[in-house]
C-alpha cells in the first residue's frame, strides 16, 4: 500500500512540475516573441523615418526639373504608408494695405503610420519652418514624427517661399503642391513622385505688397511688419507633385 502512494505521489509530483515547466515555457516564449516584435516595428520605423527624409529631398529634386520622376521604397510589414487630405493653403496679397487677391489650394499630406506596438515621441526630423520661407536654403518640406490614434511619420508642404529681385522689382512666392495619384499596394511599395508643368499667375501692381499665408489657425506675413515691399509684379508660382503609392 505503501509503494503504491509513493507511486501515485510521483506520478503527481512529475505532472506538477512538467505542468510548471510548460506554464513558465509558454509565458517565456509568448515574452520573447512580443519583445522580437517590438523590435521589429520600431525598426521598420526607424527605416520609415528614413526614408521619409529622403523623400522629402527627392520632391524637391524633381520640383526643379518638370517631368521629372523618381521612387522611393517603403515597408508595410507592420506600417503603412498613404496620402490624407491636408489643411488648404490661403494666400492673401496686399497692395497698399487693401485687399487685392485671395488664393485658396488644397494640399494633400504623406504620412506614414507605424505598426501597433512602435513608442516613438514627437520630434521633428527636419528643420522646422513656418508659413513663408525666405532663406533659399531651408527647404520648402517638413518631416516629424506625430502622436495621436498611433504614431506617424509625416511629410507636409504647407508653406510658400518667397523670393523678391530688387532689381526687376518682382516678387515670386513659389508653392509645392502634392496631388494625389494612383495608391495601392501591400507589403513593400513604391511611391512614387513626378512634377508636372508649373502653374504661373502673374499680378501687376505699382505699390507696396504685402503676402500673408494662412493654414488652419496660423497665420503668417511678409513683411512681418505692417508695412510692405514695392513690386510692379507678384508671380504665384505652383509646382505640382503627383504623388503614387504602388
Amino acid at each position: 500500500m505503501e509503494a503504491t502512494e509513493r507511486g501515485l505521489s510521483t506520478v503527481i509530483s512529475t505532472v506538477i512540475i512538467t505542468t510548471t515547466l510548460l506554464v513558465i515555457l509558454f509565458i517565456a516564449f509568448y515574452f520573447a516573441t512580443d519583445m522580437l516584435e517590438i523590435q521589429v516595428q520600431n525598426s521598420e520605423f526607424e527605416q520609415a523615418k528614413t526614408a521619409m527624409r529622403i523623400l522629402d529631398k527627392t520632391i524637391a529634386d524633381v520640383a526643379l526639373r518638370p517631368g521629372a520622376a523618381s521612387s522611393i521604397p517603403f515597408n508595410q510589414r507592420s506600417g503603412g504608408i498613404g496620402l490624407y487630405e491636408g489643411e488648404a493653403i490661403n494666400i492673401m496679397i496686399y497692395s497698399d494695405s487693401s485687399l487685392n487677391q485671395s488664393r485658396t489650394i488644397s494640399s494633400w499630406v504623406i504620412k506614414y503610420r507605424g505598426g501597433r506596438m512602435v513608442s516613438a515621441a514627437e520630434v521633428n526630423l527636419t528643420q522646422p519652418v513656418g508659413l513663408i520661407v525666405t532663406d533659399a536654403s531651408k527647404p520648402l518640406g517638413y518631416v516629424r514624427v506625430e502622436v495621436g490614434n498611433g504614431v506617424w511619420v509625416v511629410l507636409d508642404y504647407n508653406r510658400v517661399r518667397i523670393t523678391v529681385n530688387e532689381n526687376l522689382k518682382v516678387m515670386d512666392i513659389h508653392l509645392i503642391k502634392l496631388e494625389r495619384g494612383t495608391t495601392g499596394g501591400t507589403g513593400t511599395v513604391t511611391v512614387r513622385v513626378q512634377s508636372g508643368v508649373p502653374q504661373v499667375e502673374t499680378l501687376t501692381f505699382n505699390s507696396q505688397v504685402r503676402v500673408c499665408v494662412k493654414v488652419g489657425n496660423q497665420v503668417e506675413c511678409y513683411p512681418s511688419d505692417s508695412g510692405g515691399v514695392f513690386v510692379s509684379a507678384v508671380r504665384l508660382i505652383i509646382v505640382p507633385i503627383v504623388v503614387s503609392i504602388m
